[in-house]
């Protein structure tokens, strides 16, 4: 399978959101990332038919997906970022209910709607009315809902939003299993949600595709231009000004500071070895978020 993104274009209005976006994209995870505000949501929602793009093309094995119709929902999974939910339904009857929209007859809902709780480990709460559910609870349903159909191509929009971080990594270990056999694309502002399971790594900003590789080959961009030094409390500032620093962390001997420069920032800075969250700050000039700014030097 393939699906064929052709130079495609979103505009709102005066607002250029997405701009002369192409890519090839087969089975495996495809990790889509940049900060907030860079296009990612409009274009996944391009990508899952719900806009319909001001210029290029969308296609899934040669067929525009806009004239395929249901033939290409019906082997799509789709989680957007804002996700509502029916507070007096329970989660069965939540997926029931979403199970039969995509087309599943009864005795497939019931088969399925069991299988995905399970994934998402929601069984133990199957019966809960969602209202009762927390933040993380919903988004684990958000994701068993797209998973439903057992789609080819599932398209999921910061799907780890409000998870902990045990559950982070269960959905980021199905994620890699389900892979294998369809197109699974993840879209994030979070490093660790995609350094040890995406294929590919597609960097985005202010609407433009700006670079594409492997996470290893992401990395040699920034190879020997990661340092680390200790400077007094009041040298930091200077130095947060001068350069794009990452983590800080407090030590005996004084603030250890992780910097990402081509030139060595300090005549004691030392080269570290490269993770993608200075890929990130590299490219993007700000902080990885979440829980990946740990203080790990």
């Amino acid at each position: 399978m393939k699906l064929t993104i052709e130079n495609i274009s979103k505009t709102f209005k005066d607002k250029q959101a997405v701009t002369g976006f192409s890519a090839e994209l087969s089975e495996g995870v495809y990790a889509l990332l940049g900060p907030n505000g860079a296009g990612k949501t409009t274009l996944m929602r391009m990508l899952a038919d719900i806009l319909n793009p001001s210029s290029g093309r969308i296609l899934l094995d040669g067929n525009d997906i806009s004239i395929m119709g249901n033939r290409y929902r019906d082997i799509l999974g789709y989680l957007p970022q804002e996700f509502g939910l029916y507070r007096n339904f329970t989660a069965i009857r939540f997926l029931s209910y979403f199970a039969r929209l995509k087309g599943l007859n009864k005795q497939e809902t019931t088969t399925r709607v069991d299988e995905v709780l399970e994934l998402v480990n929601l069984q133990k709460d199957r019966k809960r009315k969602l209202k009762t559910y927390s933040g993380g609870m919903k988004r684990r349903l958000g994701i068993a809902q797209a998973l439903l159909n057992d789609p080819k191509l599932l398209i999921v929009d910061e799907p780890t939003a409000g998870l902990d971080p045990q559950e982070r990594v269960r959905f980021r270990n199905l994620l890699s299993e389900i892979a294998g056999d369809r197109i699974v694309l993840l879209s994030t502002h979070i490093v660790s949600d995609i350094e040890y399971i995406a294929k590919e790594v597609l960097l985005m900003r202010q609407g433009t595709l700006i670079q594409r590789s492997t996470s290893e080959q992401l990395l040699d961009n920034v190879k020997d231009k990661v340092w680390k030094c200790t400077v007094e409390q009041n040298a930091l500032s200077q130095l947060q000004k001068r350069y794009k620093v990452g983590n800080i962390q407090r030590a005996e001997t004084g603030i250890e500071v992780r910097i990402v420069s081509d030139q060595q920032p300090l005549a004691d800075a030392v080269n570290v070895t490269p993770t993608l969250e200075d890929v990130y700050l590299y490219f993007f000039n700000e902080e990885v978020t979440d829980d990946v700014q740990t203080g790990m030097l």
